[in-house]
């Protein structure tokens, strides 16, 4: 039924409008755009994330400086029940490290379950020897830059939906506007033919 429809309104017959042959070419011109602009938004948006997340961390890796650390304190195992994601959870546990002037510090970090005591851990210290994150690495970087290229292309199919219901509904009010117009019209001559 949907392409008898559809193809109504571009063949020639008695009942095709000029609203009808406008309404199927704009809708056509906004999938066309749809189709190629999701993607091309998609992927500056990912470019464009991807350039942005290499200067941070190359920013956070110059601004932190990484320290071996020795945890003092056994981490409790993970009872399997507790994290749905099946990732280790990084817990608190005590540690201590030296810092670049050669002191020795002491604070708490986060490490992976069933670390026993005795272990090193890599940590990050920021300039005034905080623990601090990790930069982010190749991993993270990719995963944000598809995250936000997928979220741009569905962002910009969604703004596709979006004008698509809209010129439906403009077209809509133009087809009754002009059904009302015709009635007006023709609405005499039919109620002299019923009397």
């Amino acid at each position: 039924m949907l392409p008898a429809v559809w193809s109504r309104r571009w063949r020639e017959h008695p009942m095709r409008r000029r609203v009808d042959v406008l309404e199927a070419r704009v809708l056509l011109a906004v999938c066309a755009v749809v189709l190629v602009g999701a993607p091309s938004v998609g992927t500056a948006a990912g470019w464009y994330a991807y350039g942005h997340d290499r200067a941070v961390a190359a920013a956070q890796r110059t601004a932190l400086q990484p320290v071996r650390a020795e945890v003092l304190a056994d981490a409790p195992e993970p009872a399997p029940w507790a994290d749905e994601s099946s990732r280790p959870a990084a817990l608190p546990v005590p540690a201590r490290w030296t810092t670049a002037d050669g002191d020795e510090d002491r604070g708490t970090i986060r490490v992976a379950p069933g670390t026993v005591r005795g272990e090193r851990a890599n940590i990050w210290l920021d300039r005034e020897g905080r623990v601090a994150a990790a930069p982010l690495n190749d991993s993270d970087i990719w995963v944000g830059a598809l995250t936000t290229g997928l979220g741009g292309a569905a962002v910009a199919a969604i703004a596709g939906a979006f004008a698509v219901v809209l010129a439906r509904r403009a077209f809509e009010r133009r087809r009754v506007a002009d059904w009302e117009a015709e009635w007006v019209r023709v609405e005499p001559e039919w109620s002299r033919r019923s009397a």
